[in-house]
Formats: structure tokens, C-alpha cells, sequence
């Protein structure tokens, strides 16, 4: 049961710190430079190149945190996998997200989650 609610509980805050982190990263690179973000009314691709770049640095905060809540004895592995199920998940059934991206930027963001989620899996656990 303790683990449970470990879990729950260390996910939720994985995922608002990884989605939080990257609205805040967002709307700070947008109103910086809007003439980054957009031209013509469309989406740049050097900006989507610095969002999936933004992303694998977020999953990777949201992972440290949530391994550091689970921490050794509470299923890390299970945690980080479910992690990845939840943030890849979310990202794909974002259908308005994923037309203004594309799928190959979808597929890349959906990688760097998964190398990201790892990595900061790892460097909790280290």
C-alpha cells in the first residue's frame, strides 16, 4: 500500500514538474522572441528543434524528482517505466500539439522522454 501511494505520488509530481517546466520554458522563449516561435503564422523549425531540446531536459528533472520521492526502496524501475507510459501517452493523444509539430518531431519528443526519464533516473539512483 506504501508503495502505492509512493508511486502516485511521485509520478504526479514527475509529470507537473515536466510539463510545468516546459509551459514556463515555453511562454518564456515565446515571449522573449516571437520572431523565433513563429513566421508567417507558422511554427519555426528551429523552434521545434529547441523544444524537443527543452523537453529531454525537462524529462530529466521530472525523473530526478521522481525517482527522489521513490527513491531505492520503492520500485524505481516501475516508477520510471510508468513515467514514460504516462509522458508519452499524454503527448500523443495531444492531437492539436501533434499537428502543429508534426509526427517526426512527435516520434523525436517521444525518444527524448524515454532517454530522458533514464538519464535522470540514473542520475538519482548513481
Amino acid at each position: 500500500m506504501i508503495t502505492g501511494t509512493f508511486l502516485i505520488l511521485a509520478l504526479v509530481l514527475g509529470y507537473l514538474v515536466v510539463v510545468g517546466l516546459w509551459m514556463a520554458a515555453t511562454f518564456g522563449i515565446t515571449a522573449a522572441s516571437p520572431s523565433l516561435v513563429t513566421e508567417n503564422y507558422r511554427i519555426t523549425r528551429r523552434y521545434k528543434f529547441i523544444q524537443d531540446g527543452v523537453w529531454f531536459i525537462c524529462t530529466i528533472v521530472g525523473a530526478y524528482m521522481t525517482a527522489l520521492v521513490l527513491g531505492k526502496d520503492h520500485s524505481p524501475w516501475l516508477g520510471g517505466t510508468t513515467l514514460i507510459v504516462v509522458l508519452v501517452g499524454v503527448l500523443w493523444r495531444n492531437a492539436w500539439e501533434m499537428r502543429q509539430r508534426g509526427v517526426g518531431h512527435q516520434i523525436v519528443m517521444s525518444f527524448a522522454t524515454i532517454l530522458g526519464v533514464g538519464a535522470g533516473f540514473f542520475l538519482r539512483l548513481k
